[in-house]
């Protein structure tokens, strides 16, 4: 077989140009970084020497994760500039956040770990991720995300953090990344933070009013209301139903039931909230948002009814508003899906580093690869007649194509997306039945293995 080889620069491949701009005060270390993240997207399921290859690459990439010159937001900083540039195409873009925990359990030897969970002697990391998200689901990139291990001396102490103000809980976590994920987005763009039950936190809604910016959440807690019901459950319960409209429920995993539709009743109201009876003292001022209720009507016997109560600063009065919000909260599990990739697919709970630091710039670079995988499975549903040469390289396409038509010449252009993605789902596995939709990410990231061990094959022939 002839030796075939397409030479490309570092700029040119997918990958290494979301770090191109990282914030790092020496060039050197960015152009390693790139060649890292390059190594390590071709094989992210992989450990960290098995997928970067030759030892000197090995030792490069520790050395890097060991580096205190290289700090988290910088490496995130070119992938956030881009990011910014992919929302620009949009007028609308979902700001979702949540929180996922890092298990690092059996690795006793890593320094700076903390608890995860209830029990004490749990160790590893928390994260919380900023991921801008299209109102159809495309994702774009992370805007932020901070990683961090809960302070051992703190486990236990809940009652105590009931007392202290929000700035010193962790839940200010959700104020922090709005004003991390919110900076540097032009003026021209309808950024809406959107997040679930966990962040119903008086202060997060009040400071999105004080600051006009804009906030989509799922109700916790039953606050109190200065309406005649006096709590926000009775004053949304007794507000008229606005209409009705479907939402297609899935199959969920491990989950016997078939994929169906539900008729959600949907009722909207203007709701003014009262600061919490224990935070009297401190003089704070009501906050006025809008409620929107979604509930299923007639559920099958035996399935738990959908139900939502969602809070935002955004006015809903018509029918066709509140469905519009409801769907834009559905998006908000993509940020799930991306966390999946992250533990599932790049496996960033196998690293093995010795101090938490150096795990958390490796787990900030994978976020990025994580990223990708998920942007590339939803961009083919979405846009499926762009070229794919907007989510490969030329080198990847090229090598997929060969790998999947072995022996026919190249098309003088680039494959459709959707049908690149498709090709690259069978290398992971996918049979393409009609019974099996589209793929998902986890075919995807076993066919972007497969490919690039392809893509070395035909570089070594």
């Amino acid at each position: 077989m002839p030796r075939v080889r397409i030479l490309e620069t570092e700029e040119d491949k997918p990958i290494t140009e979301e770090f191109a701009g990282a914030m790092i005060n020496d060039r050197r270390l960015v152009k390693r970084l790139c060649h890292t993240a390059e190594k390590l997207a071709e094989q992210p399921e992989k450990p960290i020497s098995a997928a970067c290859g030759p030892w000197r690459d090995v030792k490069a990439a520790y050395e890097l994760f060991d580096n205190d010159k290289v700090d988290c937001e910088g490496v995130l900083y070119g992938h956030r500039q881009r990011t910014i540039e992919r929302m620009k195409a949009y007028q609308t873009v979902l700001i979702v956040q949540d929180t996922t925990s890092l298990d690092f359990n059996t690795h006793l030897k890593t320094e700076g770990l903390g608890p995860f969970n209830d029990s004490a002697k749990s160790l590893g990391l928390i994260a919380h991720t900023a991921l801008a998200v299209t109102t159809s689901g495309v994702p774009l990139g992370v805007l932020a995300m901070d990683i961090w291990a809960r302070d051992p001396a703190e486990h236990g102490k809940r009652d105590q953090r009931k007392q202290k103000a929000t700035s010193d809980k962790e839940s200010n976590k959700w104020l922090d990344t709005m004003d991390k994920s919110l900076a540097g987005i032009p003026e021209g763009i309808l950024a809406v933070t959107v997040c679930d039950r966990e962040s119903d936190v008086f202060d997060f809604a009040a400071k999105a009013l004080a600051e006009k910016r804009h906030l989509l959440f799922r109700v916790a807690q039953n606050r109190r209301t200065d309406s005649e019901q006096k709590k926000l459950f009775a004053q949304v319960a007794a507000t008229p139903v606005l209409g009705h409209c479907l939402a297609e429920v899935p199959r969920k995993p491990g989950n016997n039931q078939p994929p169906r539709q539900a008729r959600l009743a949907v009722r909207a109201c203007l709701v003014r909230i009262i600061p919490p009876l224990k935070r009297t003292s401190e003089h704070l001022s009501p906050i006025t948002l809008y409620a929107v209720e979604a509930r299923e009507e007639n559920a099958p016997s035996g399935v738990e009814a959908l139900h939502w109560l969602l809070l935002t600063t955004l006015p809903v009065i018509s029918l066709q508003e509140a469905v519009e919000k409801i769907g834009w909260y559905r998006e908000r599990w993509k940020i799930e899906r991306f966390h999946y990739i992250l533990k599932s697919g790049c496996k960033v709970e196998d690293l093995r580093l010795e101090t938490s630091e150096r795990l958390q710039r490796a787990i900030t670079l994978y976020a990025v690869i994580a990223w990708r995988i998920a942007w590339m499975t939803y961009q083919a549903r979405e846009n499926p007649d762009l070229p794919c040469s907007v989510a490969f390289s030329q080198m990847e396409w090229q090598a997929l194509w060969r790998q999947v038509h072995p022996g026919k010449r190249l098309p003088a252009k680039p494959p459709s997306l959707k049908d690149a993605v498709f090709w690259l789902a069978k290398l992971g596995g996918f049979l393409g039945r009609k019974s099996d939709g589209n793929p998902g990410v986890k075919v995807l990231w076993s066919g972007l293995h497969n490919l690039n061990i392809g893509m070395r094959f035909l570089e070594n022939s």
